[in-house]
């Protein structure tokens, strides 16, 4: 799929992942140190009251370290602690636990152990954190707190992690959205323009939002670039234009003189050698027309004359036009065009791309010619096929290219100029030519975009 290969599209899965795993990252810490201090807390306070009724027994005996543990017990405002103590024997002496608990050993750091306290209502055992400690005589020491509502507040806060992820999810695609359409719409405006530069407009130009940023430095450099082609292209069509007028006037009268000479001729062999040379005249000063029409249509000139024409209609008008020419050659020349298909175009630049392909076709193709036209999404595809030899794949674009000729066409009259010509108007209506297999033959394609809303009258 080629948006994944989009870089607005990885920008986007970009911002996405980042957020998400930053918010994954702050609620894991959050998790870890909410549980580490929750924790940290019980354990301070068994620590505590080991170390309180340890320092008893070691003062004052046994027997005060057992009032201790009742003191404690009795004054513990939350209920929430535990005490045991075990006389040497193994004996029960104070505490709330009815006995030491199996599984739990001696010497115990800290550990998680569920219980069920004595003298208490707890109808289920509860979680609790415990410590044990062993006296040198062998009394044995226990002490914990619950901590049952802890690892609940836990349950609930890893609960509300999981929520505050599930949220995360479309708040960060909704980020990434916004975050793709900001840079799509920040580009949006250098494709417009580029593309109406593509079309011939050169005077489109980037509209600077103001902000120095990236962005904005990239449409002041691209105007830039665009200002510096715009006045090559100025100069080099003054050059061209100056070029061709000032040759076409010698050209002219050097016709006109070589007319004059063979009118006045009187032998064969001088005559015929005048005759080439008028053709030879004729021919450049085509080349020349032809070659300043190129020009002139990849700059865009001629839009203001665009008129509705209809294709189907032209075509008829093309097909009457050739038809003896092309009966004398033994070619039949076929139109399949429905009526009422419209193009913007100039009828006479428009009608002279449709001369210049049926002639290639009557030269260089076989014995039959079709012209069609059809609509192809909101495009009108204009079709000059003949079932001659074709041009190889592979020699295509060469063919497109002005003055090209193929090693086949080198012995038949001609610019080279015809098909990029058709290529120039092409470019001129915002269009495309192609040159595609006929099996046999050449299918030169013509695609023009269509007339959205067709009128009642039409330029015939």
């Amino acid at each position: 799929m080629r948006w994944r290969h989009s870089v607005i599209w990885r920008f986007a899965a970009l911002v996405f992942l980042m957020q998400i795993a930053c918010v994954m990252l702050a609620l894991v810490a959050v998790h870890h140190f909410t549980s580490q201090s929750v924790n940290r807390a019980s354990r301070e306070v068994a620590v505590s009251l080991r170390d309180d009724i340890a320092a008893t027994y070691a003062a004052a005996g046994l027997k005060a370290a057992a009032a201790a543990v009742r003191f404690r017990i009795a004054t513990d405002p939350a209920k929430s602690s535990v005490i045991l103590l075990l006389d040497p024997r193994g004996q029960r002496i104070a505490g709330n636990l009815s006995g030491w608990p199996a599984g739990v050993g001696r010497s115990e750091s800290w550990r998680h152990v569920d219980l069920r306290r004595s003298r208490h209502q707890d109808r289920e055992p509860l979680t609790m954190g415990i410590v044990t400690t062993r006296f040198p005589d062998g009394t044995q020491l226990l002490t914990g707190h619950v901590v049952e509502n802890d690892l609940r507040f836990g349950g609930y806060l890893e609960a509300s992690l999981v929520g505050a992820v599930l949220l995360a999810i479309p708040l960060a695609g909704c980020a990434a959205f916004v975050s793709a359409a900001i840079i799509k719409g920040r580009l949006r405006s250098v494709i417009e323009a580029a593309g109406a530069v593509g079309s011939g407009d050169m005077e489109r130009r980037i509209k600077p939002t103001g902000s120095g940023d990236m962005f904005d430095a990239l449409s002041e450099e691209i105007n830039a670039m665009l200002d510096r082609i715009t006045s090559l292209m100025n100069e080099m069509r003054l050059v061209t234009d100056g070029l061709a007028h000032d040759l076409r006037s010698p050209l002219t009268r050097m016709r006109a003189v070589l007319d004059n000479a063979m009118r006045h001729s009187k032998d064969e062999i001088s005559t015929a050698a005048l005759e080439k040379a008028l053709d030879e005249g004729d021919t450049l000063l085509r080349m020349l027309d032809a070659a300043l029409f190129i020009s002139r249509a990849e700059a865009g000139i001629g839009r203001d004359s665009f008129i509705p024409v209809d294709v189907g209609s032209l075509l008829q008008d093309f097909q009457e036009m050739y038809d003896v020419l092309a009966e004398d050659q033994g070619v039949v020349i076929e139109v399949d065009a429905p009526a009422g298909l419209m193009v913007r175009s100039h009828r006479e630049i428009f009608g002279q791309v449709l001369s210049n392909l049926i002639d290639n076709a009557l030269k260089y193709g076989g014995d039959r010619i079709l012209l069609s036209a059809q609509r192809q999404d909101g495009r009108v595809r204009i079709i000059v096929a003949d079932n001659g030899r074709g041009i190889p794949e592979g020699h295509r674009q060469e063919a497109l290219r002005r003055f090209a000729r193929l090693d086949a066409a080198r012995h038949i009259s001609g610019a080279g100029l015809g098909l990029s010509l058709a290529a120039a108007v092409a470019h001129l209506h915002g269009g495309t030519l192609t040159l595609g297999d006929a099996a046999p033959g050449l299918c030169v394609s013509l695609i023009l975009p269509a007339m959205m809303d067709e009128p009642n009258t039409t330029a015939q």
